[in-house]
């Protein structure tokens, strides 16, 4: 009995301690991680600060940015970032959703622009493709969500 129990017991305690490792509280999560445990699919996010810093390193690999365009671009980005979570935090109801489309659009013009005076014209065309690359990728997501949304909805039939 005792060579029986001793195994279980010990699994046991190994499954509650993993799980007790793996367990964190609302408090100590990014928006990011919350927004990965929900499911939704997004990207991990945080705060404007964090996003800035990941997408200046990625366009400094991806275009081989100098010392400078980093700094510069690093700048745009946290701005740009700024701008967008205060937009995020208005209503979000029917009634202000083209008018935030409209500044959203406006927004990211101006930033383009910003981008195009830091970038050489060879960075700047990849960095366009890069753009539609992930807006591709976007969409392709929103469409297999669409998709999936579709086939779970339950189509009621008439008795006659």
């Amino acid at each position: 009995m005792k060579t029986f129990l001793m195994p279980l017991v010990a699994a046991f305690a190994f499954t509650v301690s993993t799980a007790a490792a793996q367990t964190t509280t609302p408090g100590t999560m990014s928006q990011g991680t919350m927004a990965q445990g929900r499911g939704n699919g997004r990207m991990q996010q945080g705060n404007p600060e964090e996003m800035a810093t990941r997408q200046s390193q990625r366009m400094t690999r991806e275009l081989g940015l100098n010392a400078d365009q980093t700094a510069k671009v690093q700048q745009i980005l946290l701005a740009r970032g700024q701008e967008t979570q205060a937009m995020r935090g208005q209503a979000r109801d029917a009634a202000n959703r083209d008018q935030m489309r409209a500044q959203m659009q406006a927004s990211r013009a101006k930033y383009e622009a910003q981008f195009k005076e830091v970038l050489t014209a060879d960075q700047y065309t990849k960095y366009a493709a890069m753009q539609e690359e992930s807006m591709d990728r976007g969409r392709e997501t929103m469409d297999t969500k669409m998709k999936a949304k579709k086939g779970k909805v339950k189509v009621k039939k008439s008795d006659s």
